[in-house]
């Protein structure tokens, strides 16, 4: 059994990297009755950073990460080791609106996603994630994007459900 990951979110930021340690890491795979397709939903939980910069240390943020598959076609055998997906937007009306889903101390998108299965072990799937959203402790567009990353084992959970439309 695979056990290597890093068991963190990594928030690469215009100031240097911020480090959350995982909490939580969730997925789940089901039928979504309002857009009749298939929906892989991926949520991570963070806790309060381990490493941050100085404009962040007093936000005492716990952030959380979400992403949404959307597919007809997707199901259990489209889960296996190597299997990529991109989402190049956060938001996609014609896959029922929001797709991503980035907390720190907002709620925002992020955007150029990229989501691979590294590796499967039963109902545990080892991902590794990223994407960017704008900073997050400046929400007026002013600095460049925050890039993200995560690479952990993700667990299935039927209450993983996309949490915006």
């Amino acid at each position: 059994m695979l056990e290597t990951s890093n068991q963190e979110l990594i928030l690469d930021r215009f100031c240097g990297r911020e480090v959350h340690p995982i909490t939580s890491a969730t997925w789940n795979l089901y039928l979504d009755d309002e857009l009749e397709r298939m929906t892989l939903c991926i949520h991570i939980g963070a806790g309060p950073g381990t490493i941050l910069n100085e404009d962040t240390k007093e936000l005492d943020a716990e952030p959380w990460w979400e992403l949404n598959v959307v597919d007809a076609d997707l199901s259990d055998s489209s889960l296996t080791t190597g299997s990529k997906w991109t989402l190049p937007d956060g938001y996609d009306e014609s896959r029922g609106g929001s797709l991503t889903n980035f907390y720190y101390c907002e709620h925002e998108s992020s955007d150029d996603n990229q989501i691979e299965i590294l590796a499967v072990d039963g109902d545990r799937l080892l991902i590794r994630l990223t994407g960017e959203t704008i900073d997050v402790n400046f929400y007026d567009g002013s600095k460049d994007p925050t890039k993200l990353l995560v690479e952990t084992w993700f667990s299935r959970d039927p209450k993983t459900l996309r949490s915006m439309s």
